[in-house]
């Protein structure tokens, strides 16, 4: 501990000196006559305690006190006032600037060892003070780093788990997209064909009323139109103008499929923000994801849907339809996992109860083992084989329900008889 002196007084700095260095806390002593130096001291030597007289020529203890303490940089810094003065005014005035506490001329020893002992217990609190705060700015600082990087991580891994979604699904989608695009196909070259028999007999028209018809006796046109009329019959116009138009409405199925299933990955794959909501009919957000699943599911499950239209969410669509996803695969792939006959079922349903929309995912899958019940949101939990899943579909889908969209997300089972996940969420007003 630093210990600084003032006064204009050899001798009461010598005293001052003698007593100060026998207080153990006290590493150095260091005495100024002139007060106009005291700032440069301070600031030089990192004066931690001053000890000020109050009657000095240039500047007096008390505006020296009032210089220091308009200083913040000198908040911390006890400073006790040296005097004979037995003046009230004159010490009222000290303790307004600011003052520690005072010592009375001539010196003292235990008054002064008393003195300073509070002093020194009051810089050393401020010192720690100062420390826990400079510490608890710079962790805020590395906790600031940290939550930067964890939403980070939270993104991305929020984006691997979708990306691995669609990784799973894309084989279903490919023969999705197949389907469709192998009748549009076959249709092109049934179009191909046809086209050309089209084409033959309007050539072969062309030539047969081809001259000037008045150059032709009424025989002739006559045989003219049962020519005609036999090339008509045997390229089956009539027959391909009427298949023309089956082709042509089930290309436009198959384009119109072909569409529907590239604009749902699309939605799906691209990436959010947490805050970005708008109006979305949930009928439609249930209806992408069946079709966005479908191959996954068709083959072990059917979907009952008991989805009222007029049911309105204010909600991240991406957000919530990952959600759906989630839940339908997960049921989907509980079924496959029982290896039975029959087809299961998943029965989808939805109802306004109050000012929230509830929202039921019910299969009769194999259930959820109960002590498993309480991990199933927990973050990598999974009882799949390893490669199989993340352990992270559930648990994102909670943070999505609960935290992004201030809902409830539940889940009930009886081992054996299938699972229930229901979502709950608010109903909120756009003004």
């Amino acid at each position: 501990m630093k210990v600084l002196v003032v006064d204009d007084s050899h001798l009461n700095l010598v005293i001052a000196k003698r007593y100060l260095e026998q207080i153990p806390a006290i590493t150095q002593v260091l005495l100024c006559d002139d007060s106009r130096q005291v700032k440069s001291i301070i600031d030089e030597y990192s004066i931690d305690i001053l000890i000020s007289d109050i009657m000095m020529p240039a500047i007096t203890g008390i505006d020296l006190l009032a210089q220091l303490r308009a200083d913040k940089k000198y908040d911390d810094m006890p400073i006790i006032m040296l005097t004979y003065l037995d003046d009230l005014e004159s010490y009222k005035r000290c303790f307004e600037l600011g003052a520690f506490d005072y010592i009375n001329k001539p010196i003292n020893g235990n008054e002064l060892y008393a003195r300073l002992k509070v002093a020194i217990e009051s810089k050393i609190s401020s010192n720690n003070l100062k420390a826990l705060v400079e510490v608890t700015r710079k962790q805020n600082e590395e906790l600031k780093e940290i939550n930067a990087k964890l939403t980070e991580a939270k993104f991305s891994l929020v984006q691997s788990e979708k990306m691995a979604a669609i990784g799973q699904l894309a084989a279903g989608i490919a023969h999705e997209i197949n389907n469709p695009m192998g009748f549009v196909s076959s249709n092109f070259d049934t179009l191909h064909v046809y086209f050309k028999k089209i084409s033959e007999f309007l050539q072969f028209l062309g030539t047969q009323l081809g001259g000037d018809v008045k150059l032709h006796s009424n025989e002739l046109i006559k045989d003219d139109v049962i020519t005609v009329r036999e090339k008509f019959d045997n390229l089956k116009i009539d027959l391909l103008i009427k298949e023309l138009e089956g082709i042509f409405s089930d290309s436009s199925s198959g384009i119109q499929r072909i569409n529907e299933i590239v604009q749902s990955l699309r939605i799906f794959a691209r990436s959010s923000k947490d805050d970005e909501k708008d109006t979305n009919v949930l009928l439609d957000i249930i209806n992408q994801v069946i079709l966005i699943t479908k191959n996954e599911v068709k083959y072990v499950a059917t979907i009952e849907l008991d989805v009222p239209d007029e049911i309105i969410l204010y909600c991240n669509r991406i957000q919530i339809g990952q959600v759906f996803i989630n839940i339908i695969l997960n049921a989907a792939q509980a079924i496959k996992s029982q290896q039975r006959e029959a087809l299961g079922i998943i029965k989808i349903k939805a109802r306004k109860v109050e000012q929230e929309i509830m929202i039921t995912f019910d299969d009769d899958g194999p259930g959820i083992p109960e002590e498993n019940i309480s991990k199933i949101f927990e973050p990598f939990f999974t009882t799949k084989e390893i490669g199989q899943g993340t352990g992270l579909g559930l648990s994102i889908s909670y943070d999505i329900i609960v935290n992004k969209h201030n809902g409830l997300f539940d889940v009930t089972s009886e081992y054996g008889k299938g699972a229930i996940f229901t979502v709950v969420l608010p109903i909120v007003a756009i003004i």
